[in-house]
Protein backbone atom coordinates (compact mmCIF):
# COMPACT_ATOMS: atom_id res chain seq x y z
CA UNK A 1 0.00 0.00 0.00
CA UNK A 2 0.85 3.26 -0.02
CA UNK A 3 3.50 5.45 2.21
CA UNK A 4 1.15 8.67 4.18
CA UNK A 5 3.01 11.29 6.24
CA UNK A 6 0.33 13.34 8.68
CA UNK A 7 1.49 16.79 9.94
CA UNK A 8 0.50 19.03 12.29
CA UNK A 9 1.78 21.73 14.56
CA UNK A 10 0.23 20.31 17.98
CA UNK A 11 0.68 17.17 20.10
CA UNK A 12 -1.42 13.62 19.30
CA UNK A 13 -3.11 14.23 22.34
CA UNK A 14 -4.91 17.38 21.57
CA UNK A 15 -5.75 16.37 18.25
CA UNK A 16 -8.27 13.19 18.26
CA UNK A 17 -8.76 13.78 14.62
CA UNK A 18 -5.55 13.18 13.22
CA UNK A 19 -5.24 10.48 16.17
CA UNK A 20 -8.32 9.00 14.61
CA UNK A 21 -6.80 9.57 10.70
CA UNK A 22 -3.77 7.93 10.77
CA UNK A 23 -5.60 4.68 12.96
CA UNK A 24 -7.90 4.20 9.89
CA UNK A 25 -5.43 4.76 7.25
CA UNK A 26 -3.01 2.25 9.15
CA UNK A 27 -5.47 0.06 9.37
CA UNK A 28 -6.43 0.16 6.23
CA UNK A 29 -3.06 -0.90 4.69
CA UNK A 30 -1.17 2.08 4.31
CA UNK A 31 2.49 2.82 6.35
CA UNK A 32 1.63 5.59 8.42
CA UNK A 33 3.89 8.17 10.08
CA UNK A 34 2.72 11.39 12.43
CA UNK A 35 5.00 15.00 12.51
CA UNK A 36 3.99 16.47 15.69
CA UNK A 37 5.37 19.13 17.73
CA UNK A 38 5.01 19.36 21.93
CA UNK A 39 2.31 21.91 22.61
CA UNK A 40 1.06 22.04 26.24
CA UNK A 41 2.89 19.95 29.34
CA UNK A 42 -0.58 18.14 30.31
CA UNK A 43 -0.63 16.08 26.90
CA UNK A 44 2.89 14.63 27.44
CA UNK A 45 2.16 12.10 29.65
CA UNK A 46 -0.56 11.31 27.47
CA UNK A 47 0.67 11.22 24.18
CA UNK A 48 2.89 8.69 25.60
CA UNK A 49 0.17 6.38 27.01
CA UNK A 50 -1.81 7.23 23.13
CA UNK A 51 1.13 6.42 20.99
CA UNK A 52 2.10 3.45 23.70
CA UNK A 53 -0.99 1.26 21.80
CA UNK A 54 -0.19 2.31 18.43
CA UNK A 55 1.37 0.61 15.18
CA UNK A 56 2.13 3.91 12.97
CA UNK A 57 5.21 6.14 14.27
CA UNK A 58 5.75 9.44 15.19
CA UNK A 59 8.47 12.03 15.69
CA UNK A 60 8.16 15.28 17.46
CA UNK A 61 9.95 18.47 16.24
CA UNK A 62 11.00 21.71 17.57
CA UNK A 63 11.86 20.72 21.24
CA UNK A 64 10.36 20.64 24.27
CA UNK A 65 10.25 21.79 27.66
CA UNK A 66 12.00 19.20 29.85
CA UNK A 67 13.79 17.60 27.05
CA UNK A 68 15.82 20.16 24.58
CA UNK A 69 14.33 23.43 26.09
CA UNK A 70 16.77 25.40 24.33
CA UNK A 71 15.19 24.65 20.60
CA UNK A 72 11.94 25.01 22.29
CA UNK A 73 12.25 28.59 23.81
CA UNK A 74 14.16 29.22 20.60
CA UNK A 75 11.17 28.59 18.25
CA UNK A 76 8.52 30.24 20.51
CA UNK A 77 11.11 33.40 20.89
CA UNK A 78 11.19 33.05 17.08
CA UNK A 79 7.45 32.88 16.32
CA UNK A 80 6.70 35.31 19.30
CA UNK A 81 8.85 38.13 17.76
CA UNK A 82 8.05 37.57 14.30
CA UNK A 83 3.99 37.17 14.91
CA UNK A 84 3.83 40.47 16.51
CA UNK A 85 5.86 42.26 13.94
CA UNK A 86 4.17 42.01 10.61
CA UNK A 87 5.90 44.75 9.09
CA UNK A 88 8.41 42.57 8.24
CA UNK A 89 6.65 39.99 6.85
CA UNK A 90 7.14 41.34 3.79
CA UNK A 91 11.08 40.85 3.92
CA UNK A 92 11.09 37.57 3.28
CA UNK A 93 9.45 34.46 2.85
CA UNK A 94 11.37 32.70 5.63
CA UNK A 95 10.04 35.56 8.11
CA UNK A 96 6.26 34.91 6.90
CA UNK A 97 7.02 31.31 7.81
CA UNK A 98 8.42 31.40 11.02
CA UNK A 99 5.26 33.91 12.16
CA UNK A 100 2.58 31.47 10.69
CA UNK A 101 3.95 28.64 13.15
CA UNK A 102 6.25 27.65 15.89
CA UNK A 103 7.89 24.78 14.55
CA UNK A 104 7.06 25.21 10.79
CA UNK A 105 10.59 25.15 9.69
CA UNK A 106 11.18 22.05 11.89
CA UNK A 107 8.30 20.46 10.29
CA UNK A 108 9.32 21.05 7.07
CA UNK A 109 12.98 19.42 7.63
CA UNK A 110 11.03 16.58 8.90
CA UNK A 111 8.78 15.87 6.43
CA UNK A 112 12.07 16.37 3.61
CA UNK A 113 13.29 13.60 5.20
CA UNK A 114 10.34 11.46 5.19
CA UNK A 115 9.47 9.57 1.64
CA UNK A 116 5.94 9.76 1.18
CA UNK A 117 3.06 9.19 -1.22
CA UNK A 118 0.86 11.11 0.26
CA UNK A 119 1.28 14.37 2.85
CA UNK A 120 -1.52 15.20 4.67
CA UNK A 121 -1.93 18.67 6.95
CA UNK A 122 -3.95 20.02 9.63
CA UNK A 123 -3.74 23.58 10.56
CA UNK A 124 -2.25 26.32 7.85
CA UNK A 125 1.42 25.72 9.17
CA UNK A 126 1.84 22.20 8.47
CA UNK A 127 0.20 22.58 4.88
CA UNK A 128 3.34 24.86 4.11
CA UNK A 129 5.84 22.19 5.13
CA UNK A 130 3.64 19.13 3.66
CA UNK A 131 3.62 21.00 0.31
CA UNK A 132 7.51 21.54 -0.23
CA UNK A 133 7.91 17.75 1.30
CA UNK A 134 5.51 16.99 -1.27
CA UNK A 135 6.84 18.98 -4.40
CA UNK A 136 10.52 17.50 -3.36
CA UNK A 137 9.49 14.00 -3.30
CA UNK A 138 6.82 14.04 -6.33
CA UNK A 139 4.17 13.27 -3.55
CA UNK A 140 0.40 14.13 -3.72
CA UNK A 141 -0.71 17.23 -0.60
CA UNK A 142 -4.27 16.84 0.97
CA UNK A 143 -5.36 19.26 4.14
CA UNK A 144 -7.61 18.75 6.74
CA UNK A 145 -9.62 21.64 7.80
CA UNK A 146 -10.74 21.30 11.09
CA UNK A 147 -11.77 24.65 11.59
CA UNK A 148 -12.32 27.84 9.21
CA UNK A 149 -9.05 29.87 10.17
CA UNK A 150 -9.46 32.99 8.68
CA UNK A 151 -13.07 33.34 10.57
CA UNK A 152 -12.19 33.86 14.04
CA UNK A 153 -12.95 37.49 13.79
CA UNK A 154 -16.31 39.20 13.41
CA UNK A 155 -16.22 42.79 15.78
CA UNK A 156 -12.58 43.77 13.84
CA UNK A 157 -12.59 42.31 10.60
CA UNK A 158 -9.22 40.41 9.55
CA UNK A 159 -6.64 40.79 11.29
CA UNK A 160 -2.94 40.69 10.14
CA UNK A 161 -2.64 36.85 11.04
CA UNK A 162 -5.78 36.01 9.21
CA UNK A 163 -4.43 37.39 5.88
CA UNK A 164 -1.13 35.95 5.72
CA UNK A 165 -3.11 32.69 6.73
CA UNK A 166 -5.24 33.30 3.73
CA UNK A 167 -2.20 34.21 1.58
CA UNK A 168 -0.70 30.84 2.31
CA UNK A 169 -4.38 28.62 2.03
CA UNK A 170 -4.83 30.92 -1.62
CA UNK A 171 -1.27 29.67 -2.21
CA UNK A 172 -1.66 25.89 -1.29
CA UNK A 173 -5.07 24.76 -0.81
CA UNK A 174 -5.50 24.45 -5.38
CA UNK A 175 -2.66 22.08 -5.06
CA UNK A 176 -4.46 19.44 -2.58
CA UNK A 177 -5.50 16.08 -4.29
CA UNK A 178 -8.31 16.79 -1.90
CA UNK A 179 -9.47 18.65 1.22
CA UNK A 180 -11.86 17.12 4.04
CA UNK A 181 -13.44 19.40 6.72
CA UNK A 182 -15.11 18.93 10.30
CA UNK A 183 -18.26 20.58 8.90
CA UNK A 184 -20.42 20.91 5.96
CA UNK A 185 -20.11 25.00 6.90
CA UNK A 186 -16.71 24.53 7.41
CA UNK A 187 -16.50 23.19 3.70
CA UNK A 188 -18.51 25.47 2.03
CA UNK A 189 -16.81 28.25 3.51
CA UNK A 190 -13.62 27.18 2.64
CA UNK A 191 -15.07 26.45 -1.31
CA UNK A 192 -16.38 29.80 -1.42
CA UNK A 193 -13.39 31.65 -0.33
CA UNK A 194 -11.04 29.96 -2.45
CA UNK A 195 -13.38 28.60 -5.82
CA UNK A 196 -11.99 25.22 -5.01
CA UNK A 197 -14.28 21.82 -4.84
CA UNK A 198 -16.57 21.43 -1.74
CA UNK A 199 -14.51 20.00 1.03
CA UNK A 200 -15.64 16.36 1.63
CA UNK A 201 -17.11 16.72 5.59
CA UNK A 202 -15.70 14.26 7.59
CA UNK A 203 -17.47 14.40 10.94
CA UNK A 204 -15.71 14.70 14.40
CA UNK A 205 -17.20 11.02 15.73
CA UNK A 206 -15.59 8.46 17.52
CA UNK A 207 -14.93 4.64 17.51
CA UNK A 208 -17.25 2.34 19.09
CA UNK A 209 -14.66 1.20 21.09
CA UNK A 210 -14.32 4.37 23.02
CA UNK A 211 -17.88 3.97 24.78
CA UNK A 212 -18.97 1.81 27.92
CA UNK A 213 -19.99 -1.47 27.08
CA UNK A 214 -23.38 -0.82 28.25
CA UNK A 215 -25.46 2.06 28.55
CA UNK A 216 -25.95 3.59 31.88
CA UNK A 217 -29.54 4.19 33.14
CA UNK A 218 -31.00 7.36 34.86
CA UNK A 219 -31.15 8.12 38.08
CA UNK A 220 -34.49 9.08 39.74
CA UNK A 221 -33.72 11.13 41.76
CA UNK A 222 -30.71 13.53 42.93
CA UNK A 223 -28.90 16.08 41.05
CA UNK A 224 -28.87 16.82 37.43
CA UNK A 225 -25.32 16.79 36.48
CA UNK A 226 -24.44 18.50 33.44
CA UNK A 227 -21.01 18.21 31.91
CA UNK A 228 -18.79 20.52 29.39
CA UNK A 229 -15.29 19.83 27.77
CA UNK A 230 -12.47 21.51 26.85
CA UNK A 231 -9.10 21.99 26.38
CA UNK A 232 -9.23 25.44 28.46
CA UNK A 233 -11.94 26.69 30.29
CA UNK A 234 -13.10 29.73 29.89
CA UNK A 235 -15.90 32.68 29.50
CA UNK A 236 -16.73 33.60 25.46
CA UNK A 237 -17.91 29.57 25.01
CA UNK A 238 -21.63 29.58 26.43
CA UNK A 239 -20.71 29.11 30.43
CA UNK A 240 -22.30 32.53 30.81
CA UNK A 241 -25.31 31.12 29.91
CA UNK A 242 -25.66 27.76 31.56
CA UNK A 243 -24.60 29.87 34.97
CA UNK A 244 -27.38 32.23 34.31
CA UNK A 245 -29.62 29.57 33.55
CA UNK A 246 -28.92 27.48 36.67
CA UNK A 247 -29.64 30.81 38.97
CA UNK A 248 -32.91 30.73 37.38
CA UNK A 249 -33.94 26.68 38.21
CA UNK A 250 -34.14 27.69 42.14
CA UNK A 251 -35.13 24.57 44.27
CA UNK A 252 -33.44 22.33 41.79
CA UNK A 253 -30.16 20.53 42.23
CA UNK A 254 -28.14 20.94 39.28
CA UNK A 255 -24.56 20.31 39.44
CA UNK A 256 -21.81 21.98 36.51
CA UNK A 257 -19.25 19.55 35.53
CA UNK A 258 -16.47 21.01 33.58
CA UNK A 259 -13.09 19.44 32.32
CA UNK A 260 -10.00 20.96 31.08
CA UNK A 261 -7.63 23.80 32.24
CA UNK A 262 -8.59 27.46 33.04
CA UNK A 263 -7.95 29.90 31.24
CA UNK A 264 -6.03 32.56 32.90
CA UNK A 265 -8.26 34.51 35.08
CA UNK A 266 -11.58 32.89 34.12
CA UNK A 267 -11.91 31.22 37.06
CA UNK A 268 -12.51 33.73 39.44
CA UNK A 269 -14.80 35.74 36.81
CA UNK A 270 -16.65 32.28 36.35
CA UNK A 271 -17.40 32.07 40.25
CA UNK A 272 -17.72 35.46 40.46
CA UNK A 273 -20.78 35.49 38.06
CA UNK A 274 -21.72 32.20 39.85
CA UNK A 275 -22.21 33.65 43.06
CA UNK A 276 -24.30 36.89 41.43
CA UNK A 277 -26.81 34.13 40.09
CA UNK A 278 -27.20 32.31 43.13
CA UNK A 279 -24.97 29.33 42.12
CA UNK A 280 -22.93 27.66 45.05
CA UNK A 281 -19.35 26.94 44.32
CA UNK A 282 -20.30 23.57 45.34
CA UNK A 283 -22.17 23.13 42.48
CA UNK A 284 -19.31 23.63 39.90
CA UNK A 285 -17.10 20.99 39.79
CA UNK A 286 -13.63 20.84 37.69
CA UNK A 287 -12.24 17.67 36.54
CA UNK A 288 -8.90 17.46 34.97
CA UNK A 289 -7.91 17.07 31.28
CA UNK A 290 -7.79 13.64 30.42
CA UNK A 291 -6.17 11.29 27.23
CA UNK A 292 -8.71 11.18 24.19
CA UNK A 293 -9.71 7.63 24.67
CA UNK A 294 -11.01 8.15 27.52
CA UNK A 295 -13.27 11.29 27.32
CA UNK A 296 -16.32 9.42 26.28
CA UNK A 297 -16.47 6.93 29.25
CA UNK A 298 -15.88 9.79 31.49
CA UNK A 299 -18.63 12.34 29.70
CA UNK A 300 -21.18 8.95 30.11
CA UNK A 301 -20.78 9.35 34.13
CA UNK A 302 -23.26 12.68 33.51
CA UNK A 303 -26.39 12.99 32.24
CA UNK A 304 -26.79 15.98 29.69
CA UNK A 305 -23.65 16.98 27.54
CA UNK A 306 -23.50 20.68 27.08
CA UNK A 307 -22.69 22.33 23.30
CA UNK A 308 -23.07 26.08 23.96
CA UNK A 309 -21.11 27.31 20.87
CA UNK A 310 -21.50 31.36 20.25
CA UNK A 311 -21.19 32.99 17.17
CA UNK A 312 -19.05 35.37 18.28
CA UNK A 313 -16.91 34.47 15.09
CA UNK A 314 -17.36 33.24 11.57
CA UNK A 315 -15.30 30.09 12.71
CA UNK A 316 -17.45 29.17 16.14
CA UNK A 317 -20.19 30.23 13.84
CA UNK A 318 -20.18 27.36 11.42
CA UNK A 319 -17.94 24.77 13.53
CA UNK A 320 -19.30 21.53 14.41
CA UNK A 321 -17.39 20.46 17.52
CA UNK A 322 -16.83 17.04 18.52
CA UNK A 323 -18.62 17.94 21.69
CA UNK A 324 -22.07 16.46 20.18
CA UNK A 325 -20.54 13.30 18.79
CA UNK A 326 -18.70 12.81 22.72
CA UNK A 327 -22.29 12.82 24.17
CA UNK A 328 -24.04 10.85 21.44
CA UNK A 329 -21.19 8.33 21.87
CA UNK A 330 -21.80 8.46 25.92
CA UNK A 331 -25.39 8.20 25.23
CA UNK A 332 -25.48 11.98 27.37
CA UNK A 333 -29.08 14.37 26.66
CA UNK A 334 -27.37 16.76 24.48
CA UNK A 335 -28.52 20.59 24.70
CA UNK A 336 -26.59 22.87 21.93
CA UNK A 337 -26.79 26.68 20.63
CA UNK A 338 -28.53 26.91 17.54
CA UNK A 339 -25.92 28.10 15.57
CA UNK A 340 -25.29 27.76 11.97
CA UNK A 341 -23.13 24.86 12.61
CA UNK A 342 -24.77 23.05 15.02
CA UNK A 343 -28.81 23.17 14.19
CA UNK A 344 -28.51 20.70 11.17
CA UNK A 345 -27.20 18.01 13.37
CA UNK A 346 -29.97 19.22 16.21
CA UNK A 347 -32.49 18.81 13.85
CA UNK A 348 -31.28 15.92 13.44
CA UNK A 349 -31.23 13.90 16.44
CA UNK A 350 -34.94 15.17 17.63
CA UNK A 351 -35.64 14.05 21.12
CA UNK A 352 -32.27 13.48 22.11
CA UNK A 353 -31.38 16.66 22.02
CA UNK A 354 -32.63 20.49 22.96
CA UNK A 355 -32.02 23.36 21.44
CA UNK A 356 -31.83 27.01 21.93
CA UNK A 357 -30.47 30.75 20.94
CA UNK A 358 -27.11 31.72 21.67
CA UNK A 359 -28.21 33.47 24.80
CA UNK A 360 -31.65 33.01 25.70
CA UNK A 361 -30.98 32.15 29.02
CA UNK A 362 -35.01 31.61 30.03
CA UNK A 363 -34.80 28.96 27.10
CA UNK A 364 -31.99 27.24 28.71
CA UNK A 365 -33.33 26.90 32.29
CA UNK A 366 -36.81 25.40 30.36
CA UNK A 367 -34.55 22.70 28.70
CA UNK A 368 -32.76 22.61 32.80
CA UNK A 369 -35.97 22.71 34.12
CA UNK A 370 -38.08 19.88 31.78
CA UNK A 371 -35.29 17.40 32.27
CA UNK A 372 -34.84 17.65 35.91
CA UNK A 373 -38.46 17.20 36.49
CA UNK A 374 -39.28 14.97 33.91
CA UNK A 375 -36.46 11.50 34.17
CA UNK A 376 -38.72 9.69 32.07
CA UNK A 377 -37.85 11.97 29.55
CA UNK A 378 -34.29 12.30 30.32
CA UNK A 379 -33.85 8.32 30.38
CA UNK A 380 -35.58 9.11 26.44
CA UNK A 381 -33.41 11.32 25.21
CA UNK A 382 -30.67 9.43 26.66
CA UNK A 383 -31.25 6.04 24.47
CA UNK A 384 -31.89 8.04 21.76
CA UNK A 385 -28.40 9.30 21.77
CA UNK A 386 -26.81 5.90 22.45
CA UNK A 387 -28.97 4.99 19.51
CA UNK A 388 -27.48 7.85 17.30
CA UNK A 389 -24.24 6.94 18.39
CA UNK A 390 -24.76 3.31 17.72
CA UNK A 391 -26.28 3.28 14.61
CA UNK A 392 -24.81 6.48 12.43
CA UNK A 393 -22.62 9.10 14.00
CA UNK A 394 -19.46 6.94 15.24
CA UNK A 395 -16.05 6.51 13.40
CA UNK A 396 -16.17 2.75 12.47
CA UNK A 397 -18.89 4.13 9.33
CA UNK A 398 -16.98 7.58 9.30
CA UNK A 399 -13.35 6.35 8.79
CA UNK A 400 -15.00 4.30 5.56
CA UNK A 401 -15.09 8.06 4.13
CA UNK A 402 -11.96 9.07 4.42
CA UNK A 403 -10.39 5.73 3.69
CA UNK A 404 -11.97 5.45 0.37
CA UNK A 405 -10.92 9.15 -0.36
CA UNK A 406 -7.60 8.67 0.00
CA UNK A 407 -7.41 5.14 -1.75
CA UNK A 408 -8.99 7.44 -4.59
CA UNK A 409 -6.60 9.89 -5.07
CA UNK A 410 -3.98 7.27 -4.60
Amino acid sequence: MARICLLTAGQPSVNPRLVKEADALHEAGHEVHVLCSHYVQWADEADRVLLGGRCWSCTYVGGDRKLAPARYFWTRLRHGLTRRAPRTWSLSGTIRQWALSRVLPELQTAALRIPADLYISHYPGALVAAAAAARRNNALIAFDAEDFETGYCYATGPTAMDRLIESFERQYLPLCCYVTAASPGIAEAYSAKYAIPVPSSILNVFPLADRPQKFRPTKPDGPLQLYWFSQTIGLGRGLEDIIQAMGRVTGCSIELHLRGIWAPGHRKELYSLAALQGVGSQQIVVHEPAPPQEMIRLAAEFDVGLALEHPVSKSRELCLTNKIFSYLMAGNAVIGTATRGQRPIMEVIGEAGLCYEPGDVDALARCLWFWYRDRSALQQARQQSWQWGTQRFNWDLEKRKLVQLVNEVL
